[in-house]
Formats: structure tokens, C-alpha cells, sequence
């Protein structure tokens, strides 16, 4: 064997050994966080859907939004960790039990998946079995447009845009205050219904602090792109005023109901 014989079998070793090692690499990666994302499926973690409801400029209900919490050892619940964990099986199991505690009115049932979720091959068949449950409600899967560097957009817009085929509203929650805020979800606004913004995310506690985005931003967003606009987190009639100001029709928040455990709304 030549020596330039050599020295190609030896860069053909460490070709195949450097595909192999980064295959392993990713392996080890994808099952590390599968291992990690894991935790919800745990059926001993006692979960049940709770539902705050949504009101127009007028006080009437529009709407019931879904709020995962688990029940922890004291006997309080919170709100769990990792919940883009939740296998959308276990999900329609929970809320074979809610929808039984919500009124038969052509109004708004939100609720709120995980990016996993959405984009799971179960995700179609959830969305129409949700439909077909709470007619005449109607129904809007909420998603939390964070963390983007690992998403893949196209197939987020399929599943958000068959989705919708069938019926569904899609809404883009909590908005916040920053220009990266804007970034997240720039790109999905064609397919958006409905926009929520919190009134934590624009409370400054210092006046100096500088907000990249305020309130009116986003209704101003929301309007010139023919989506509605969610207030949240209203607490006093001051949050309730300023949605007045704005002409922001839907609001949520403590000042017209805390989350309320669906077997106790149901007595």
C-alpha cells in the first residue's frame, strides 16, 4: 500500500468516525430530553383543568379560558412544571371532566398547548375531538411564542393552519413588552385570531424603566392586522378603565373571577 494509500483509508476512518460520533452526540441529546420532558406523563401527578372566565367592554361572559394546575401535597394547586410534558392523550382525558362543568352557550373555550403539542401528529385528531365535545362553544388552542431558535416554523404553521380549516381559533398569548416579543410572533400573524396581553408585562414599579413595546403598540398591531386583542391580568377598576381608553373589548383577570376548580363551579 502507497503511502497516499494510506493516507486515504485514514481519512476515511476519521470521516466514519466523526459521523459516528456525532450521531451518538445526538442521540444521547434527543433521549436526554425526552428523558427530561417526560415528567407530566406521570399519572400519579394528580392534574384538573380550572377556568377563568373571559368578559366583554359590557361584563358579559365571552369566553372560558382552560388553566392546567397540579394539586400539590399541602392541598393547594399550582400551576405544574414543564408542561410541554403533558401528552395531548392525557389532556383530552383531563378535560373529558371540565367540559362537563361548562354551559352549552356559543362562547369562546381557550386552551393552552405547548409547542410540542401542537405539532404532534395527535394534535389534528385532538383538535376535532375538542370541536365535536364543547359545540356550540367554539374552540382557541393558545400558544406562548418563546424560546423560537429551536421551532420549526413551517410545520407549526401546518398544523396552526389545518387546525383552523376545521374551525379552531388560534391565539397567540401573553405578548410582552419587548422587541423580542415582537420577533416571536411577527412571522405567525397571518394565522393568528386573537392576540393576549398581560397588564403585569406593562406595570412599571419605576418610571425610568423604558418599555421597548406599550399597550397601544399592540393595539394598534392587533387592529391594523384584523386580529382581536385579550386583556389580561385586569385586577382594579383603574386596568379596567385603561381597557376602556383603548377600546380593548375582551378582558380577563381577578376583577371578574379567579380560576375556579371545575367540580366546585359545577356545584
Amino acid at each position: 500500500m502507497t503511502l497516499a494509500q494510506l493516507e486515504t483509508v485514514l481519512l476515511g476512518i476519521t470521516g466514519v468516525a466523526v459521523v459516528v460520533l456525532v450521531a451518538t452526540i445526538a442521540i444521547y441529546f434527543w433521549y436526554s430530553r425526552k428523558s427530561s420532558n417526560n415528567y407530566l406523563e406521570n399519572h400519579e401527578i394528580e392534574l384538573r383543568y380550572f377556568i377563568q372566565k373571559q368578559v366583554d367592554f359590557r361584563g358579559h361572559t365571552t369566553g372560558y379560558e382552560c388553566l392546567l394546575r397540579q394539586h400539590n401535597a399541602d392541598g393547594s394547586w399550582s400551576l405544574p412544571r414543564q408542561l410541554d410534558s403533558l401528552p395531548l392523550q392525557r389532556v383530552i382525558f383531563l378535560l373529558e371532566d371540565t367540559f362537563k362543568s361548562l354551559p352549552t352557550e356559543p362562547i369562546t373555550l381557550s386552551i393552552n398547548l405547548e409547542y410540542d403539542q401542537i405539532i404532534s401528529p395527535d394534535f389534528r385528531y385532538f383538535v376535532r375531538w375538542a370541536i365535536s365535545k364543547i359545540t356550540p362553544m367554539s374552540l382557541a388552542v393558545e400558544y406562548t411564542a418563546n424560546h423560537q431558535d429551536h421551532i420549526n416554523k413551517r410545520l407549526l404553521r401546518r398544523r396552526v393552519r389545518e387546525a383552523r380549516s376545521y374551525g379552531m381559533r388560534f391565539d397567540i398569548d401573553n405578548v410582552g413588552s419587548t422587541l423580542a416579543n415582537l420577533k416571536s410572533v411577527e412571522w405567525l400573524l397571518p394565522e393568528v385570531d386573537s392576540l393576549k396581553c398581560s397588564m403585569r408585562s406593562f406595570r412599571k414599579e419605576d418610571p425610568s424603566v423604558w418599555l421597548d413595546l406599550n399597550l397601544q403598540f399592540w393595539n394598534r398591531l392587533s387592529q391594523d392586522n384584523d386580529i382581536q386583542l385579550i386583556l389580561m391580568g385586569v385586577e382594579d377598576e383603574a386596568d379596567e378603565q385603561l381597557a376602556e381608553q383603548l377600546k380593548i373589548r375582551v378582558r380577563q383577570g381577578y376583577r371578574f373571577g379567579r380560576p375556579m376548580n371545575p367540580q366546585e363551579a359545577r356545584q
